[in-house]
């Protein structure tokens, strides 16, 4: 994580600091692994639970995101769509 450190880089626009670009490029790895934690941890419960793990992935992503009531509204199109 960025520390207030970088709060006192000078600052050259155009131009990033070596030590900013590292740092930064730490955590995209951290996020990258992050990610594939989540989605083999998401894959392992759909099947545990034999759900799509792309719904459930969904799902998720609608209640952390505080998008609930867009998710079964486009759920509700889908089965209108399908059915």
């Amino acid at each position: 994580m960025m520390t207030d450190d970088f709060a006192l880089e000078p600052v050259e626009p155009g131009v990033v600091p070596p030590r900013v670009i590292d740092e930064l490029r730490r955590c995209y790895r951290e996020a990258t692994d992050y990610g594939a934690a989540f989605s083999d941890a998401v894959k392992a419960e759909a099947e545990k639970y034999v759900i799509n793990a792309k719904a459930l992935r969904r799902y998720i992503a609608a209640l952390e995101g505080d998008k609930l009531d867009e998710a079964a509204k486009e759920a509700a199109d889908l089965e209108k769509l399908i059915g």
